[in-house]
C-alpha cells in the first residue's frame, strides 16, 4: 500500500511587512479591514481587564470612528478632569456582590414559577368547565353524545369541502 502525503494548496497566511501605505485606495481598504478588529480588541481589553478604553479614530476617508467603555464622551471628560462620573457608578455596581446577584435571580425564578403555575392552574379551570368535548366520551350523557357525532359529522363534511375548494384553487389561477 502506498501513501502519499499530501500537501497543501495554499501557502497559508503571510505575515506582512508593516510600511506606510502609498496609494490612498489601498489606504481606505486596510482601513475598513482592520477598523473592526481594532475595536474588537479594544472591547476584549475592557472586559478581560476591567479597564475604561475610548479610541477616535479618523479614516482616510476623513470619517469618524470611536469606541468608547463605558462610553467615549464619559472617559473624555475624566481625561480632562472635569468628571469623575463613571468611579462612582463602578463603585455602586461593585457594591453589590455576585452571590446577591444570584441570590435575587433565584428568588425571581422562584416568582415566575409560582406565576406560570397559577397560570396553568387558571387555564386548567378555563379549559375544564367551558369544554365539553374535552371531556371524556364515557362521561357524556345520551344528548351530549349524539351532538358530539353531529358535530364530528359536520366538521368531516366542512374538511372534506374546504380541501375540494383548495385543490381547485391552482387550477382556477392557472387558466
Amino acid at each position: 500500500m502506498n501513501v502519499t502525503k499530501q500537501r497543501k494548496k495554499t501557502t497559508g497566511r503571510k505575515k506582512i511587512e508593516i510600511k506606510k501605505l502609498d496609494k490612498d485606495s489601498n489606504k481606505q481598504v486596510t482601513f475598513s479591514k482592520r477598523r473592526t478588529g481594532l475595536f474588537k480588541k479594544a472591547s476584549e481589553l475592557c472586559i478581560l481587564c476591567n479597564v475604561h478604553v475610548a479610541m477616535i479614530v479618523f479614516s482616510p476617508a476623513d470619517k469618524l470612528f470611536c469606541f468608547g467603555q463605558p462610553n467615549v464622551e464619559t472617559i473624555i471628560a475624566r481625561y480632562l478632569g472635569r468628571t469623575d462620573e463613571f468611579e462612582s457608578s463602578n463603585r455602586l455596581l461593585n457594591s453589590v456582590s455576585y452571590e446577591e446577584y444570584n441570590k435575587q435571580y433565584e428568588e425571581a425564578i422562584k416568582i415566575l414559577d409560582l406565576e406560570n403555575n397559577k397560570l396553568a392552574e387558571i387555564q386548567g379551570k378555563i379549559w375544564n368547565t367551558t369544554s365539553w368535548w374535552n371531556e371524556p366520551i364515557n362521561h357524556m350523557n345520551g344528548d351530549e353524545l349524539q351532538q358530539f357525532i353531529i358535530s364530528i359529522l359536520e366538521l368531516r363534511k366542512n374538511l372534506i369541502e374546504r380541501a375540494r375548494q383548495v385543490m381547485m384553487l391552482p387550477i382556477l389561477y392557472n387558466v
